[in-house]
Protein backbone atom coordinates (compact mmCIF):
# COMPACT_ATOMS: atom_id res chain seq x y z
CA UNK A 1 0.00 0.00 0.00
CA UNK A 2 1.23 3.50 -1.14
CA UNK A 3 0.28 6.82 0.47
CA UNK A 4 0.48 10.19 -0.24
CA UNK A 5 0.52 12.62 2.59
CA UNK A 6 -0.41 16.65 2.62
CA UNK A 7 -0.18 18.91 5.68
CA UNK A 8 -3.97 17.94 6.46
CA UNK A 9 -4.50 14.27 5.59
CA UNK A 10 -3.07 10.82 4.26
CA UNK A 11 -4.65 9.35 1.35
CA UNK A 12 -3.65 5.49 1.00
CA UNK A 13 -3.58 3.79 -2.19
CA UNK A 14 -4.12 -0.17 -2.13
CA UNK A 15 -3.19 -2.25 -5.08
CA UNK A 16 -5.70 -4.52 -6.87
CA UNK A 17 -4.31 -7.38 -5.50
CA UNK A 18 -4.75 -5.73 -1.97
CA UNK A 19 -8.07 -5.14 -2.75
CA UNK A 20 -9.05 -8.06 -3.84
CA UNK A 21 -7.24 -10.24 -0.67
CA UNK A 22 -9.55 -7.63 1.14
CA UNK A 23 -12.68 -8.59 -0.71
CA UNK A 24 -11.71 -12.38 -0.46
CA UNK A 25 -11.45 -12.09 3.48
CA UNK A 26 -14.87 -10.25 3.02
CA UNK A 27 -16.46 -12.73 1.37
CA UNK A 28 -15.07 -15.69 3.34
CA UNK A 29 -15.28 -13.95 7.00
CA UNK A 30 -18.46 -11.94 6.96
CA UNK A 31 -21.57 -12.64 7.92
CA UNK A 32 -24.76 -12.47 5.90
CA UNK A 33 -26.29 -9.08 4.78
CA UNK A 34 -22.93 -7.41 6.40
CA UNK A 35 -22.20 -4.09 5.00
CA UNK A 36 -19.44 -2.36 4.44
CA UNK A 37 -18.78 1.10 3.98
CA UNK A 38 -16.50 2.17 1.32
CA UNK A 39 -14.32 6.00 0.51
CA UNK A 40 -16.87 6.46 -1.80
CA UNK A 41 -20.20 8.24 -0.42
CA UNK A 42 -23.59 6.24 -1.12
CA UNK A 43 -21.64 2.74 -1.69
CA UNK A 44 -21.18 -0.04 0.46
CA UNK A 45 -20.52 -3.45 -0.12
CA UNK A 46 -22.63 -6.11 0.73
CA UNK A 47 -22.09 -9.81 1.77
CA UNK A 48 -25.11 -11.63 -0.07
CA UNK A 49 -26.01 -15.45 1.40
CA UNK A 50 -25.71 -18.34 -0.72
CA UNK A 51 -29.29 -18.45 -2.23
CA UNK A 52 -30.46 -21.91 -4.16
CA UNK A 53 -27.36 -22.48 -6.94
CA UNK A 54 -26.21 -19.43 -6.10
CA UNK A 55 -23.03 -19.16 -3.88
CA UNK A 56 -22.45 -16.08 -1.46
CA UNK A 57 -20.98 -13.46 -3.02
CA UNK A 58 -19.96 -9.92 -2.57
CA UNK A 59 -22.13 -7.15 -3.85
CA UNK A 60 -22.45 -3.22 -4.08
CA UNK A 61 -25.03 -1.73 -2.56
CA UNK A 62 -26.08 2.22 -3.62
CA UNK A 63 -27.97 3.48 -0.77
CA UNK A 64 -27.76 7.25 -1.09
CA UNK A 65 -29.73 7.80 1.82
CA UNK A 66 -27.39 5.65 3.95
CA UNK A 67 -30.58 3.99 5.24
CA UNK A 68 -28.43 1.05 6.15
CA UNK A 69 -31.56 -1.33 6.50
CA UNK A 70 -32.55 -0.46 9.80
CA UNK A 71 -35.52 -1.72 11.31
CA UNK A 72 -37.59 -1.44 7.74
CA UNK A 73 -35.47 -3.90 6.33
CA UNK A 74 -34.85 -1.63 3.43
CA UNK A 75 -31.99 -1.46 0.86
CA UNK A 76 -30.83 0.04 -1.96
CA UNK A 77 -29.89 -1.15 -5.16
CA UNK A 78 -27.94 -3.84 -5.10
CA UNK A 79 -25.40 -4.79 -8.00
CA UNK A 80 -23.21 -7.89 -8.43
CA UNK A 81 -21.80 -7.11 -11.54
CA UNK A 82 -20.64 -4.93 -14.90
CA UNK A 83 -23.24 -5.74 -16.54
CA UNK A 84 -26.33 -4.85 -13.78
CA UNK A 85 -24.23 -1.54 -13.49
CA UNK A 86 -24.46 -0.67 -17.05
CA UNK A 87 -27.96 -1.34 -17.32
CA UNK A 88 -28.68 0.96 -14.14
CA UNK A 89 -26.30 3.73 -15.94
CA UNK A 90 -28.49 3.55 -18.49
CA UNK A 91 -31.37 4.00 -16.59
CA UNK A 92 -30.49 6.69 -14.49
CA UNK A 93 -28.63 9.00 -17.76
CA UNK A 94 -32.82 8.55 -19.45
CA UNK A 95 -33.45 12.52 -19.61
CA UNK A 96 -37.10 11.21 -18.97
CA UNK A 97 -36.21 9.83 -15.78
CA UNK A 98 -34.86 13.65 -14.67
CA UNK A 99 -38.39 14.81 -16.39
CA UNK A 100 -40.41 12.69 -14.18
CA UNK A 101 -38.61 13.22 -10.77
CA UNK A 102 -38.41 16.75 -11.02
CA UNK A 103 -42.34 16.47 -11.24
CA UNK A 104 -42.30 14.22 -8.88
CA UNK A 105 -40.64 16.49 -6.57
CA UNK A 106 -43.63 19.17 -7.08
CA UNK A 107 -46.29 17.48 -6.33
CA UNK A 108 -44.60 15.54 -3.64
CA UNK A 109 -44.87 16.95 0.03
CA UNK A 110 -42.02 18.31 1.44
CA UNK A 111 -39.25 15.11 3.01
CA UNK A 112 -37.03 15.66 6.54
CA UNK A 113 -33.45 14.57 5.61
CA UNK A 114 -32.07 11.54 6.85
CA UNK A 115 -29.56 11.45 9.57
CA UNK A 116 -28.05 8.21 7.84
CA UNK A 117 -27.52 4.94 9.65
CA UNK A 118 -24.73 4.02 12.55
CA UNK A 119 -21.43 1.62 10.67
CA UNK A 120 -18.38 0.39 11.97
CA UNK A 121 -15.78 2.72 11.74
CA UNK A 122 -13.68 0.64 9.12
CA UNK A 123 -13.96 2.24 5.52
CA UNK A 124 -12.74 -0.18 2.15
CA UNK A 125 -10.64 1.56 0.12
CA UNK A 126 -11.70 2.16 -3.37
Amino acid sequence: MSSLSCMFFTIKIMSVEQKDKRLTEFLENGKDWERKQTNIPGVFLIRLPQFRNRPACVGVELDILNRGGGSSRRRGIILRTTSELQQLMDVINNTKLLELTSSMEKVNPAQQSSSGANLDNEIFEI
